[in-house]
């Protein structure tokens, strides 16, 4: 499966670097789709949606991210282009709990995306456990946790689709995926 885009009301030159997206083979657990992108965030975006599938998944992970074009360089982006992400994703209790774990969704983003050659700088975000209990008529719910991640940075190249591959391997990760190639990589 491969990303389908709609770029009517993009300028050209983003529209060629935006092409590439439809590079990107997406994993079979994963969906995606374009979204409309959020009013008022750059004069020139694109978003998509990418959903872990019920079918092939016990966790439900979701995400969002939009490549965004603004040739003013607004303050913070240092560039005129700008990628934003949104993902989340239920996790083990005892993960929720631990410390730690609040800070793997960080160093996995800027993994997931190294190890697909994007290159970038600039990044900026937050990561967020969620634990939830059930009180009053919801008592019997047992308690449940959410791992989430808001995260953007400046491509430093025109290769959008390495991002895009990134952000959906962070994704598969944070929903509890194998690796996509099924092979445990050993760090040196």
């Amino acid at each position: 499966m491969v990303v389908k885009l709609d770029l009517n009301g993009i300028s050209d030159s983003f529209a060629s670097m935006l092409a590439d997206l439809a590079t990107v083979v997406i994993r079979n657990e994963i969906t995606v789709t374009q979204i409309p992108s959020p009013k008022g965030i750059a004069p020139e975006a694109i978003a998509i949606s990418a959903e872990i599938n019920h079918e092939t998944a016990s966790d439900h992970g979701i995400s969002r991210l939009v490549f965004c074009r603004d040739t003013s360089m607004p303050e913070g982006w240092h560039s005129e282009f700008r990628v934003i992400g949104y993902a989340k994703s239920p996790v083990e209790l005892e993960m929720a709990k631990d410390d730690y774990s609040a800070a793997l969704p960080w160093e996995w983003l800027k993994d997931t995306l190294q190890s697909q050659g994007a290159k970038f700088g600039h990044a900026a975000g937050t990561t967020t456990t969620v634990i939830s209990t059930g009180h009053g008529e919801l008592i019997s719910q047992p308690q449940h946790a959410e791992l989430e991640i808001r995260a953007s940075w400046a491509p430093l190249s025109l290769d959008l689709a390495a991002h895009l591959q990134g952000w959906l391997e962070l994704l598969a990760l944070i929903s509890g995926l194998p690796p996509k190639d099924n092979e445990v990589k050993r760090i040196s």
